[in-house]
């Protein structure tokens, strides 16, 4: 393993790079990518390209990448998170919900977050019940937009779609 590290970017560097992924994507892409052949030992590289793909909606590639930077990193806090959020996005909501369950840090570090996303999957499963006991532990005064594609709002908010979503499920 090799100690090369990726230079740090400035903040400036780091909001036009990424802004990059919104305007020319694929040349965020080509910076990612050679950003892995040069440092292969450092997670920036590979958590770029997961971005990317996450946002071509590519969730195959995108959890080959945040699986790389596990192997790399095992101890990153937040990749388990995000690798359960790709999951669901990607409409594997068992793989999602096992992935959450899995992640250690999750409520300690996630909370509420991680209860939308769980009442999410629980929803788009028809899993009214387990969706709404996942609501119940979410904060009376949560108020988030949806950041990772979970049901965001207000609790009130998340609990009327879950209803709405689960109810919608069931008929199908």
């Amino acid at each position: 393993m090799s100690n090369l590290r990726v230079p740090e970017m400035t903040k400036e560097e780091r909001r036009q790079y990424t802004q990059l992924l919104r305007t020319h994507p694929e040349q965020y892409l080509r910076i990612a990518e050679e950003t892995i052949r040069k440092y292969p030992d450092d997670i920036s590289g590979h958590t770029d390209c997961a971005d990317y793909y996450i946002e071509m909606e590519q969730y195959d590639e995108a959890l080959r990448h945040l699986d790389e930077v596990l192997a790399l990193d095992p101890q990153d806090p937040i990749i388990p998170f995000e690798r359960a959020t790709v999951l669901r996005r990607a409409g594997r909501y068992c793989e999602a919900l096992q992935a959450f369950d899995d992640f250690k840090e999750g409520e300690r570090e996630f909370g509420d977050i991680l209860y939308a996303n769980r009442a999410t999957c629980h929803a788009q499963l028809g899993n009214l019940e387990e969706a709404l006991a996942e609501c119940a532990k979410i904060a009376d005064d949560y108020n988030l937009p949806s950041i990772y594609g979970e049901f965001g709002g207000r609790k009130a908010q998340i609990i009327d779609a879950v209803r709405r979503v689960a109810g919608a499920v069931r008929k199908d």
